[in-house]
């Protein structure tokens, strides 16, 4: 099923609740939501290759050598061109 019509299903469901029963199911969703930002950074941490780009990027912050990064508005433009 897609994302849009799983999320208004959803919605329809919260409406039909009792206030006892939203907040059981707002804390799942706060749950599921911090469960799902461990599990990224889980998997960024056994990364050996994604920690070492990252490691590359704090030391190229130390020694200030901003050529090692793209700017932030060619990142933006890359990524609006690819939506």
């Amino acid at each position: 099923m897609h994302s849009t019509t799983l999320k208004r299903e959803a919605k329809r469901a919260i409406e039909e609740l009792s206030e006892d029963k939203i907040k059981v199911a707002v804390d799942f969703l706060q749950y599921l939501k911090r469960k799902e930002t461990s599990e990224t950074t889980l998997e960024i941490l056994a990364s050996s290759e994604i920690m070492a780009r990252i490691a590359d990027a704090e030391k190229s912050l130390r020694k200030n050598k901003m050529e090692d990064f793209i700017p932030w508005e060619k990142v933006k433009r890359r990524e609006s061109t690819n939506l």
